[in-house]
């Protein structure tokens, strides 16, 4: 391995928080290069993209040790803020990595993108010296998007700078921390849903799934994890009264570890999300020995390697809470017999290794040294 200095590397994550913070402090943890962060707390995320450039802008211009590289997320207007911030980021490598994409994230009422977002995440994409995605799912859908979205103005040329951001594009998946806690199943299956409370994750089709299963007399347990925003979806309510005393867990839980025993626990993961740019829990539950159920669509089929491996389609459903009810009885019906991985399990799990945070930072570590020592 080559000799290298570490880098001094100013991150700057206006919303730090949930997975955005978890990505950044894992990797930091684990990166051989020393890092500097500004941050914001997680809330008013439109406000963070539309503003926070002003804020950082000032915090930097007040700084007094140097920097090597500059490493944004997607919720800030990169473009703003190094024009704000001039000179001090003039000559700067800097990085944005995009977890999500505006031109992707239809805002929910109406179904339908908020362009002015949206344009800020090209303004920003343009401006960077590299652009980072969590996966090629999110990175193919900002180019296709955004291209489709230009051509509405052809008075203008803004072909250069797309292509500029194709080129220089990279993929990075988030990658996660995850020290597997003893599985401890019980004879009655459990089906976990875990994501955000939003109406983005289609909570309503998880449980009007589950309706149909109890209709139809089959047995189960479910853990409900995950973090509740300011509006809960009323599906939650209505499900927690229906289910019962079949519920183990519900809602956020009190710690890391907690989450991982709620997964470990659990017989089977499942996803109705109508959006996801990667899949940071998928990974977390396969690590933790459950049996991912997932739509056919979005990042999933990527992070699971579908096209490397087409025996995987097993994981998948095609359709609504009929569809997504069905394919969770032929599972359930498989695990009373026995027969539930149709594929090792051990090889699924093998291969989430390199979603490990330990496996994924030095990949972007080395890429943030190639940066640096690339001409300007």
């Amino acid at each position: 391995m080559r000799s290298f200095s570490p880098l001094k590397v100013l991150a700057i994550e206006s919303y730090y928080g949930g997975s955005h913070k978890a990505f950044l402090d894992s990797w930091i943890e684990h990166s051989r290069h020393d890092w500097r962060i500004l941050s914001l707390p997680a809330a008013n995320w439109k406000s963070r993209l539309r503003h926070s450039a002003y804020h950082f802008a000032s915090q930097i211009k007040q700084l007094s040790n140097p920097v090597d590289i500059l490493f944004c997320s997607d919720l800030i207007n990169l473009a703003e803020l190094k024009a704000l911030a001039a000179p001090t980021l003039d000559t700067i490598p800097s990085v944005l990595y995009f977890h999500e994409n505006q031109f992707s994230y239809p805002v929910q009422p109406p179904n339908r993108i908020d362009e002015h977002l949206a344009f800020h995440n090209l303004t920003a994409a343009a401006t960077a010296n590299q652009v980072w995605w969590n996966s090629s799912f999110n990175r193919q859908a900002f180019l296709q998007n955004s291209a489709a979205y230009v051509d509405r103005y052809p008075d203008y040329d803004f072909h250069y700078f797309l292509a500029k951001c194709e080129a220089n594009s990279y993929v990075f998946p988030p990658g996660v921390d995850v020290e597997p806690p003893p599985q401890r199943r019980s004879d009655t299956p459990t089906l976990c849903w875990a994501a955000r409370w939003e109406n983005d994750k289609s909570p309503h089709t998880f449980f009007k799934a589950l309706k149909i299963l109890l209709a139809e007399k089959l047995d189960f347990r479910v853990n409900v994890l995950g973090e509740q925003g300011e509006y809960i979806p009323d599906c939650f309510d209505d499900a927690q009264r229906t289910l019962g005393s079949r519920i183990q867990r519900w809602g956020y839980q009190p710690s890391r570890n907690a989450y991982l025993e709620g997964l470990a626990e659990s017989d089977f993961f499942v996803s109705t999300a109508a959006h996801e740019f990667f899949g940071i829990s998928v990974c977390e539950a396969v690590l933790c020995g459950a049996y991912p159920v997932l739509p056919k669509r979005l990042a999933y089929p990527e992070v699971l390697q579908l096209s490397q491996h087409p025996e995987r389609t097993e994981h998948f459903y095609s359709g609504g809470a009929p569809a997504l009810a069905q394919h969770l009885k032929q599972l359930l019906l498989r695990r009373q017999q026995g027969n539930l991985w149709l594929t090792p399990q051990s090889a699924l799990q093998a291969s989430f290794e390199q979603y490990q945070m330990k496996a994924c930072a030095p990949a972007m570590d080395q890429q943030l040294e190639d940066l640096a020592m690339s001409p300007s």
